[in-house]
C-alpha cells in the first residue's frame, strides 16, 4: 500500500516511502475518482488478484499489464465499476515494473506519521507495515460521488524509457573526466539485487577519486557511487543520508521513470541543467491539468 509519501520527518531518519511512480499512482487515483493523495495499492511485476466486497470504482494505471474482470478482459485507461463478489484479476507486466489499483474513497487504514504508505523495513504504514498476503481485507473510505473517467491517448502518464535525465551532483568534482565520460556515455544494466531503497547499476566502473565523505542529507533520485564504482540510485524507501559521493540526482519529473524500470534491463543518464530540470516539471504538470479540465468540459 501507498499514497504520496511522508515529508518533514527525515531529521529523524524516516524514509519518504510512497508511490515509486507517483505520475502512474495519481492517473490510477483519478480514475477511480480520489484525490491524488489517496492510498492505492503499488503491484510489482503483476500477478495480483482482488475481490470486490462491495459495489465501487476501479482506476488502474502504469506497467502494460493485462486486467481481467471475472475473466474477462477489460480496459485498463477507465474507469471500472464493479460489483460485490467482482474479482479483478492483475496479469504480468509485459514492460515496466509496477502497476497501480485504486479503488473509489481510498483504502482506509490508520496513518502513520501523516501518511499510508508502507515502510516494510520498519513495519510501518500500510496494512499491518507489511506486504499484502491472501485473505487479508482491506477497509475502504467513503467514495467521492463521480462518474466514469477515461485517460485519453497522450494522458496517460507512463512513458517507458530507458533514460533518465539528471543535473550534476554536489560532489560531481570527485569523479574524473574518464568517469564521467563512463557515466554519462554507458549504459547500466538494473542488477537483481534492487529494491525500494536504491536501484543498483552494473556495468563500467564510475569510481570516484576519493570513496567515501562525511554524510550529508539525501534525497530520492540522488544517484551514489561507493569506491567500487557501481552507481547507487536511491529511491523512496532509501536512506536520508549518504557517505558517498553523488555524481548527480535524477530531476523530479523523471522520478516516475525510475519506479518502471526492472531488473535486467539497460538504463542511461543524460545531463540537463537546472533550468532544464525545472522547465520539465512545469511541463508535466501542465499537460496534466490541461487533460482534467478537458476531461471536465466532456
Amino acid at each position: 500500500m501507498q499514497d504520496r509519501g511522508r515529508t518533514g520527518y527525515s531529521r529523524w531518519g524516516v524514509p519518504a516511502s510512497g508511490a515509486a511512480d507517483r505520475e502512474s499512482a495519481r492517473a490510477a487515483n483519478w480514475l477511480a475518482g480520489n484525490d491524488e493523495s489517496a492510498a492505492l495499492l503499488e503491484v510489482t511485476l503483476g500477478s495480483a488478484e482482488f475481490s470486490v466486497g462491495a459495489a465501487c470504482r476501479v482506476g488502474i494505471a502504469g506497467a502494460p499489464a493485462a486486467v481481467t474482470v471475472n475473466g474477462a478482459e477489460v480496459a485498463r485507461t477507465t474507469t471500472l465499476a464493479l460489483r460485490a463478489g467482482d474479482r479483478i484479476a492483475i496479469g504480468p507486466a509485459r514492460e515496466g515494473l509496477r502497476v497501480y489499483v485504486a479503488v473509489g474513497g481510498g483504502i482506509d487504514v490508520a496513518p502513520v506519521l501523516g501518511s499510508r504508505a508502507t515502510l516494510s523495513a520498519c513495519a510501518m504504514g500500510g496494512f499491518r507495515g507489511r506486504r499484502l498476503a491472501a485473505g487479508d481485507v482491506l477497509p475502504r473510505g467513503v467514495a467521492a460521488e463521480a462518474g466514469t473517467r477515461a485517460l485519453s491517448g497522450d494522458a496517460d502518464p507512463l512513458v517507458l524509457r530507458d533514460e533518465a535525465r539528471v543535473v550534476a551532483g554536489p560532489q560531481f568534482d570527485l569523479f574524473s573526466v574518464s568517469a564521467r565520460e563512463a557515466f554519462f556515455g554507458g549504459r547500466f544494466r538494473v542488477s537483481p539485487r534492487s529494491d525500494r531503497r536504491g536501484l543498483r547499476l552494473e556495468g563500467a566502473a564510475v569510481a570516484p577519486i576519493r570513496g567515501d565523505i562525511d554524510p550529508e542529507g539525501v534525497v530520492v533520485g540522488t544517484i551514489q557511487v561507493p569506491a567500487g564504482g557501481e552507481p547507487i540510485v536511491l529511491m523512496p524507501d532509501g536512506p536520508v543520508t549518504g557517505g558517498y559521493p553523488k555524481i548527480a540526482t535524477v530531476i523530479r519529473a523523471d522520478l516516475p521513470v525510475l519506479g518502471q524500470w526492472r531488473p535486467g534491463q539497460a538504463v542511461g543518464f543524460r545531463e540537463v541543467t537546472r533550468e532544464e530540470a525545472i522547465a520539465a516539471w512545469k511541463e508535466r504538470e501542465e499537460a496534466w491539468r490541461r487533460h482534467i479540465e478537458a476531461a471536465r468540459s466532456i
